[in-house]
């Protein structure tokens, strides 16, 4: 589903950050219920800030009815319910929103009374919480920082203006792990990915041990680079990633070996020439066993596509005998996690 009206909503959200006046609140409703409808019916998973920004403005306002719209947009999915603060709820005062869901035939009246009546909650606490909302959303433009300005052109579709933004502050940054991360995700995410290649090489040489993070930052690369059509860059960079992977498959690392796989399967179909996609699916297939849960990150479906690619019918069904088998273990697995335990009922 595309909603085709989201960055004109998050213009007018954006607008009414920086102009707030008191009768804009059914405004600011009415975008807080279209944010909600958006999210519950095309937003898969995640939270970004054009819903919290449309609830903190409305929560602003202290009116006690419009926690039943805060509650609507908590209970969206299971990102929303631990993103979006309960403390939208309680601005109106925590007596006057508890008596407000004590009187009413809410279906979730007991749900709710059962959170916001904690006593980890107070009034003090929900004012420390506005508090940091107004400095994440500052009515001033002026006070809007650099990595702000490159989100809010990204929603417009500003890529350039993006970019800028983004790589100016990351210029006045430490180039730690964190900025360079960002800065990397953000470039790759815009469609710079010849930027992005470029950051996440300095990310790597940052690391100047071959640990397990090192694997990680090398896989990121892998990935930009095939994402370029860098056949050898990434294939270079795979080799690296193994020569770093511990020898046992099924330890803590065996979520790395999936991904790596994963990539090297991928790269398949962008193999220079038959002959070296025919010698990398061999090599990837080889590097397949002994893996654990094969049913996870997606390595089966890469293989697929990569038989599909040269057009191998008998690596095809094995890989399709694999895929029938890891989803038998993931059964089990499902059921074993859900099973009540002998001793007795499961109590949550």
């Amino acid at each position: 589903m595309t909603d085709r009206n989201r960055a004109a909503r998050f213009a007018v959200l954006w607008a009414l950050q920086y102009d707030r006046r008191p009768h804009d609140l059914p405004l600011l409703r009415f975008l807080l219920r279209q944010q909600t409808t958006y999210y519950r019916e095309a937003v898969v998973s995640g939270m970004a800030p054009d819903l919290t920004l449309a609830g903190f403005l409305v929560a602003e306002h202290r009116q006690v009815q419009d926690l039943w719209l805060h509650w609507d947009a908590k209970n969206i999915s299971f990102d929303t319910a631990v993103g979006y603060h309960l403390y939208h709820l309680l601005t109106a005062g925590i007596p006057a929103s508890t008596e407000a869901v004590e009187t009413s035939c809410h279906p979730d009246r007991d749900r709710i009374l059962r959170d916001i009546t904690s006593t980890h909650h107070t009034d003090a606490a929900v004012e420390e919480w506005l508090d940091r909302q107004r400095t994440r959303f500052p009515a001033d433009p002026a006070d809007e920082g650099l990595k702000e300005w490159a989100h809010h052109a990204a929603r417009f579709g500003e890529r350039e203006a993006s970019r800028l933004f983004m790589t100016e502050w990351a210029a006045g940054e430490p180039r730690t792990d964190s900025t360079l991360d960002t800065l990397q995700f953000h470039l790759a995410h815009l469609g710079y990915l010849a930027e992005a290649v470029d950051v996440q090489k300095e990310a790597v040489a940052l690391k100047d041990s071959w640990s397990g993070a090192k694997g990680s930052k090398l896989l990121a690369l892998a990935r930009l680079q095939r994402r370029t059509d860098d056949f050898a860059g990434a294939w270079q960079t795979l080799q690296e990633v193994q020569s770093v992977l511990p020898p046992d498959k099924n330890g803590c690392e065996q979520g790395k070996w999936r991904h790596f796989v994963k990539e090297c399967f991928l790269l398949v179909p962008i193999a220079p020439d038959t002959s070296t996609a025919q010698r990398l699916l061999a090599a990837s297939e080889q590097d397949l066993q002994g893996i654990p849960r094969l049913w996870m990150d997606g390595v089966l479906d890469a293989a697929i596509a990569a038989a599909e690619h040269i057009g191998d019918p008998q690596a095809l069904h094995r890989y399709g005998a694999l895929q029938q088998i890891a989803a038998g273990e993931r059964a089990q697995e499902v059921d074993r996690a859900t099973r009540p335990s002998a001793s007795g009922p499961a109590t949550s």
